[in-house]
C-alpha cells in the first residue's frame, strides 16, 4: 500500500481549515472530465537521488474516495528517494485565458488530506505576453487542511492578471525533503462573497500588470 494512502487514515478524522470565502475549483483530481478553470494537467517528476533504488511516483488517482473527497493528486517517494515534481495548467496550445481581475482572485487555496513532512514549493502565474508572478515557501507536515497562498504576497515582473495562460507549481523544490509523502485533494481561487465591491488584495496586483 503507498504510505500515502496509510496517512490518509490516520488523518482521517482531521478536518480542514476551510477560509470559509467563496471560491472557483480549478482542480479536484475527479473522474469527471478536467473541465475546472485550470484547464488539462500536466504532471512531470523529476528524481534527483535514489541512494535505496526505491519506487516513487507523482500521478493523479481519480478512483480514491475518502475523507469527504473524491480523487487525489499522490506525491510517493520511497526511502531515501529526492524527487522534485511539478503540474502545469495551460489549456494546451490555446491557452487558459483566464481573467483573474474580472473573476476578482484574491487568494489560492490547496487542500491536503495527509502530508508526512514539510516539503517546498514554488507556484508560478503566466500571461500571454511573458509577463509572470511567483511565490515560494514551505508546506507544513500535517493531516486534513488547507494551504492559502495571498495573491498579495507573490511578486510581479509585468504580470497581466487579466490573461493568465499558465498556472505552474513545483513541489519539493530540488527534492530537498527525501522520503516525501503527500495528497492534495483540491486546487482553488478564492474570490469575493458576491456583490463585494472591493477585489481586496487585487488592487496591488492590477497596477502591476502590463499596460497593452
Amino acid at each position: 500500500m503507498r504510505k500515502s494512502l496509510m496517512l490518509l487514515g490516520l488523518a482521517g478524522l482531521a478536518a480542514p481549515a476551510l477560509a470559509g470565502a467563496p471560491t472557483l475549483v480549478l482542480d479536484d483530481f475527479d473522474s469527471d472530465p478536467n473541465d475546472e478553470a485550470g484547464g488539462p494537467r500536466q504532471l512531470s517528476t523529476t528524481i534527483l537521488g535514489n541512494p535505496f533504488g526505491q519506487a516513487a511516483n507523482f500521478e493523479v488517482d481519480t478512483a480514491f474516495s475518502g475523507g469527504g473527497f473524491n480523487g487525489a493528486l499522490f506525491f510517493n517517494a520511497g526511502i531515501g528517494v529526492e524527487q522534485e515534481a511539478a503540474i502545469n495548467w495551460n489549456g494546451g496550445i490555446a491557452g487558459l485565458n483566464f481573467d483573474a481581475v474580472a473573476a476578482g482572485v484574491t487568494a489560492f487555496e490547496f487542500d491536503f488530506a495527509a502530508v508526512d513532512q514539510d516539503f517546498t514549493y514554488i507556484m508560478r502565474l503566466f500571461d500571454g505576453s511573458g509577463g509572470s508572478a511567483s511565490i515560494s515557501g514551505s508546506f507544513l507536515a500535517g493531516g486534513m487542511r488547507t494551504e492559502t497562498l495571498l495573491l498579495g504576497d507573490f511578486s510581479f515582473s509585468s504580470f497581466d492578471a487579466t490573461d493568465v495562460d499558465e498556472i505552474e507549481l513545483i513541489l519539493n523544490v530540488r527534492g530537498s525533503t527525501a522520503s516525501l509523502d503527500f495528497a492534495m485533494t483540491e486546487f482553488r481561487a478564492v474570490v469575493p462573497a458576491p456583490g463585494a465591491v472591493a477585489l481586496l488584495g487585487l488592487a496591488g496586483l492590477t497596477v502591476a500588470r502590463r499596460r497593452r
